[in-house]
């Protein structure tokens, strides 16, 4: 038999803050809250942006958000939005979302995903995404996750009242509601008609005024948005240097870009993830005119700025030796790989 190597709490902590997660390779069924044998938050390890977000204002918002006239809890809002929608019975729809990730693997797998044209197909045909959206909106809304779009909000430094965002990447709509109750005219922006399409329905059940843009077919306004939000969604563009460019134009000079980079390796589960290192993902937002401005967790908050200037030229000079340059992206591989061996170390 063998046992796990004991590492100690402040050993646990320093490895935490000097090297990367690990990278996720399969997330795995989702847990169930009501499942007694389900771990509970542990609020006390999480960073403290994420604490205050947790009893925050907007937290409270994207809460109610959820909720839907007449029906109890956030839970039975969610189950109540999928069974409504689908037809499924609400038993039928916890199990969906709880086992979205092999279901979403058998989708992924049943046609050629290797060209644009296949890989649309999927984002056109999905339907696992929306169950998989529903319950990490849930899990967010008990603690159990940090909630992306709260912490967005929370990083944005103005008010919203007259203006204007965009949730690029969109998905059920949770964002888009959030910052609809923040003051925001919001537009939802996704290339998956499925998706969109629930969040349609999602919206107009609870009143949300909204934009809804059909990705396969229009274009981003341009200059017409204060704040983007890409939460979760670049990771899956094939082509990140076009939609950089698309965003940028979409914004308002000094507007503001909120975005992540959940690159994966590459395995059954994480197919739809096109990219194993957001390195050159990040050099392609700064060409885009993109600067950063703060980060909180994976999550960076970036301002648009005007190409040209020395201030930009230094940005890119800079990115060939910080960001793509073979001795940093040497560098990144070895710390993830030890970041994985210590994380098996520690997991036992």
């Amino acid at each position: 038999m063998t046992h796990a190597l004991h590492i100690p709490s402040w050993a646990r902590r320093i490895g935490g803050r000097l090297l990367p997660a690990p990278p996720i390779a399969s997330q795995g069924a989702h847990p169930d809250p009501l499942d007694p044998a389900a771990a509970a938050p542990l609020r006390e390890h999480l960073p403290r942006v994420q604490r205050e977000a947790l009893d925050s204002a907007e937290m409270g918002w994207f809460r109610a958000s959820l909720l839907l006239p007449g029906v109890l809890g956030v839970r039975d809002a969610i189950v109540d939005d999928l069974s409504s929608y689908s037809g499924l019975t609400p038993e039928e729809c916890v199990h969906r979302c709880l086992t979205w990730e092999s279901w979403s693997v058998a989708e992924w797998q049943a046609a050629d995903r290797s060209s644009p044209t296949g890989l649309r197909e999927f984002y056109l045909t999905t339907q696992s995404w929306a169950f998989d959206l529903m319950w990490y909106a849930y899990l967010q809304a008990e603690g159990y996750v940090p909630a992306p779009s709260v912490l967005a909000l929370r990083a944005i430094p103005a008010s919203g009242s007259g203006r204007d965002h965009l949730d690029f990447g969109s998905g059920a709509g949770f964002t888009s509601q959030l910052f609809a109750r923040a003051g925001y005219q919001v537009a939802l922006a996704d290339v998956s008609t499925t998706l969109l399409d629930f969040a349609r329905y999602r919206l107009s059940r609870r009143g949300v005024a909204a934009r809804y843009i059909d990705l396969n077919e229009d274009r981003l306004e341009v200059g017409r948005y204060d704040v983007i939000t890409a939460l979760d969604a670049l990771t899956h563009v094939p082509d990140l240097a076009e939609v950089a460019a698309s965003l940028h134009g979409a914004l308002r000079p000094g507007g503001w870009l909120v975005t992540n980079f959940d690159v994966r390796p590459p395995t059954p589960e994480s197919a739809w993830h096109l990219y194993e290192d957001d390195l050159k993902l990040r050099a392609v937002m700064h060409r885009a005119g993109f600067a950063p401005r703060g980060r909180f967790g994976s999550f960076i908050v970036y301002r648009r700025r005007d190409r040209s200037g020395p201030g930009w030229r230094l940005r890119l000079l800079c990115d060939r030796v910080l960001l793509t340059s073979p001795p940093r992206r040497l560098a990144r591989r070895s710390r993830q790989r030890l970041a994985t061996a210590v994380h098996r170390i520690v997991s036992g």
